[in-house]
C-alpha cells in the first residue's frame, strides 16, 4: 500500500512519517519542495498513485499569525484541502486522512469538546477563519469522496508540542513560543520570560509523538471510518500558567514566567474529549507534560538551536523569516 503524506517535512508530518515507517509502511514524504499543492495540477501529479493520502500540509501559526492573515488562512487552507480531494478522486486513493483543528469548534459549545459538536455553531475569534477552512475541507471530503466510494477520516490534534516544532517568534504554537522565550532568556541571564495573557486561559496540550502514533494506526487500519472525526488530545485542561511553569522547570536555572495581561490569547478555555478515539481504536496518550517538555528542551540543546536563534537575532535585530517550505509543511 502506497501512503503519501503531505506536509511530511513539517512538525507533525515528520513524526507521522516516522511512525508509519516503524510499522513497515511504504511512505512517500511530500513537502513544498516537491511542488505547490495550491496548484491543482501539481496535486494531481503528486498524489495520482497514492493508495492512501494523509493530508497534513497547512499554512498555520499561532494566534497572532492567524489573526493578521485571516483571509489567507481561509483561502489557502481550504484550497489545499480541495486540491487534495480532487486529486484523490482522479487517482486511486481509497482513503484520505485529513488533519483538522480545535479552531473548527464554535466557542459556544460545552467542554470538553466532542466531535459531534463540530456541526454546532461556527468557528469564531482570531483563529476562526483557519477553523472554517479546515472544517469545510473535511465536510467536502466526506461528501465528495464518500460519493466516490472512498473512505475519509479527520483527525483533530490538540495543542501539539515536542521536538521538530517551529520555534520561531511569528509562527510558533503556544508551547514552542514559550520554550523559545524561556531558553533565550536563560541564555541571556534574564530572570523571566514573557507569556501572553494572565495565565488563566486553558488549552489541551499533547505530545506530538503520541498523536503521530495514533494517526499512523488510523492510516493503516483495515476497517473504514466513514467520514468520522477523532480528537487526538490529552483530555486534560491545562492553564497557560501551568504550561509556562512546566516550561520553566524543563529549562531550569531558576527562570520564571512573566505574564502580560494585555496580550491576546484566543479562546479562554479549551479541552477535548478523547472518548471516541479511545473506544474506537484504543487511543491513550502516553507522554506526560514534564516528560515531553524535557525531551523537547534536550532536543533543542543537543542541536545547538539556542545559539542559532541568538545569532539570527543579532545579525539583523530580528529573527529570520520562515521559509515558504515551512509554511506549507506545518501541520494544523
Amino acid at each position: 500500500m502506497a501512503i503519501h503524506v503531505t506536509g511530511a517535512r513539517g512538525f507533525l508530518g515528520s513524526h507521522v512519517v516516522e511512525a508509519l515507517r516503524r510499522r513497515g509502511a511504504a511512505v512517500r514524504a511530500l513537502g513544498r519542495r516537491d511542488g505547490d499543492l495550491l496548484d491543482p495540477a501539481v496535486a494531481d501529479r503528486l498524489l495520482a498513485d497514492a493508495d492512501t493520502i494523509v493530508h497534513l500540509a497547512a499554512d498555520v501559526g499561532g494566534v497572532g499569525y492567524l489573526r493578521s492573515r485571516a483571509g489567507r488562512a481561509f483561502h489557502d487552507n481550504f484550497r489545499l484541502g480541495l486540491n487534495v480531494i480532487r486529486a484523490a478522486c482522479r487517482g486511486r486513493a481509497r482513503r484520505v486522512v485529513l488533519a483538522g483543528t480545535p479552531c473548527a469548534y464554535s466557542g459556544d459549545v460545552p467542554l470538553p469538546l466532542e466531535e459531534g459538536a463540530l456541526v454546532e455553531g461556527v468557528p469564531s475569534g482570531d483563529t476562526g477563519s483557519y477553523g472554517y477552512a479546515k472544517l469545510a475541507a473535511s465536510l467536502a471530503a466526506d461528501t465528495i469522496l464518500g460519493m466516490a466510494g472512498r473512505d475519509t477520516v479527520t483527525v483533530i490534534p490538540a495543542n501539539l508540542y515536542g521536538p521538530g516544532d517551529a520555534f520561531d517568534a511569528d509562527r510558533g504554537h503556544v508551547v514552542a513560543a514559550l520554550v523559545r522565550k524561556a531558553l533565550l532568556a536563560a541564555a541571556d541571564g534574564q530572570a523571566t520570560f514573557d507569556v501572553w495573557g494572565d495565565g488563566n486561559a486553558t488549552r489541551d496540550f499533547v505530545y506530538v509523538g503520541d498523536v503521530a502514533d495514533a494517526i499512523a494506526s488510523i492510516t493503516v487500519a483495515a476497517d473504514p471510518f466513514g467520514g468520522a472525526a477523532f480528537n487526538l488530545a490529552s483530555g486534560r485542561e491545562t492553564s497557560i500558567r501551568e504550561i509556562a511553569e512546566a516550561v520553566a522547570r524543563a529549562v531550569g536555572g531558576g527562570i520564571r514566567p512573566r505574564f502580560l495581561p494585555d496580550k491576546p490569547v484566543g479562546y479562554q478555555r479549551r479541552v477535548m474529549s478523547i472518548d471516541r478515539a479511545a473506544a474506537t481504536f484504543g487511543y491513550r496518550p502516553a507522554t506526560s507534560l514534564d516528560e515531553g517538555l524535557a525531551r523537547t528542551v534536550a532536543w533543542l540543546r543537543a542541536r545547538g538551536e539556542v545559539a542559532a536563534w541568538r545569532g539570527q537575532a543579532g545579525a539583523a535585530g530580528v529573527p529570520q523569516a520562515p521559509s515558504r517550505d515551512r509554511d506549507f509543511a506545518r501541520a494544523a
